[in-house]
């Protein structure tokens, strides 16, 4: 009923005792107690139901947002890692590795019977030393000398290496005549050898260091080391000592290490 159907129904339920307009739900006058008839019905709001039904609409969508927020995220969470196999071993099977093969160690070539090396003759693998060293050497103006010294050493590896270490500087000194020559040598030559029919046989040569000359005049000249190529020296080679010669060349050498 609208409002103003409500006034008018209040107006014709007045009270003809006392004028009141309020009845209980009995019908009698609130004021008086007089039965004038059924209250009016109770007044309702047009907007009341469809209001009731958006709320639980909106409700609804708001519970459905919850859930979906809930239960959804990024790709990366919907996605579960397979778990990784662990490797497959055989019990009892050693893991093998491969490394670089190991050649002979220097005692192999100590001991009796022992293979030769590369180079052809064991007996020359190590360190010696010279202890001295007679040789013709030719001045810049091409006089022959024979000069005396030592203090080189000299090592032969078992895969054909020979190194001619002059460590703090090799002299050798003699005369001729009445003039008096020496050659100072600094660094080290290094050369790749054999040894045929029992003689070292020397190829590729390299040098680093100088090379001085001085006379009875004073300093001649000062010049890079130079690669040499060496003539084949004769080998007499022996546990402890060793002796080279050639033309013009003799060398006592005693072993200082063992066998490289």
């Amino acid at each position: 009923m609208s409002w103003l159907g409500v006034a008018l129904y209040r107006v014709r339920m007045r009270c003809p005792r006392c004028g009141a307009t309020g009845v209980d739900a009995q019908g009698l006058c609130l004021r008086c107690g007089l039965r004038i008839g059924a209250p009016p019905p109770v007044q309702r709001n047009p907007l009341l139901i469809p209001g009731i039904a958006f709320a639980v609409v909106a409700v609804l969508m708001i519970a459905a947002v919850i859930v979906y927020a809930a239960t959804s995220g990024d790709g990366s969470d919907d996605t579960v890692a397979a778990p990784t196999a662990a490797p497959v071993t055989t019990a009892g099977t050693p893991e093998t590795t491969v490394g670089p093969s190991v050649g002979p160690s220097p005692s192999d070539s100590t001991s009796p019977g022992a293979s030769p090396s590369p180079s052809g003759d064991p007996c020359i693998v190590g360190v010696w030393l010279e202890e001295r060293h007679d040789e013709d050497l030719t001045t810049p103006d091409g006089t022959v000398v024979t000069v005396h010294g030592g203090g080189t050493f000299q090592r032969y590896s078992y895969d054909g290496v020979a190194f001619f270490d002059y460590d703090n500087g090799l002299r050798l000194a003699g005369t001729k005549g009445s003039s008096r020559y020496e050659f100072l040598f600094t660094g080290f030559i290094s050369y790749t050898y054999r040894v045929e029919n029992g003689e070292i046989i020397y190829s590729n040569p390299r040098a680093q260091g100088t090379e001085l000359l001085y006379n009875d005049n004073g300093h001649v000249y000062t010049r890079n080391l130079s690669a040499r190529n060496l003539p084949p020296r004769k080998l007499n080679c022996g546990n402890v000592a060793m002796n080279l010669t050639s033309a013009g060349l003799n060398i006592d050498l005693k072993r200082t290490s063992a066998r490289q």
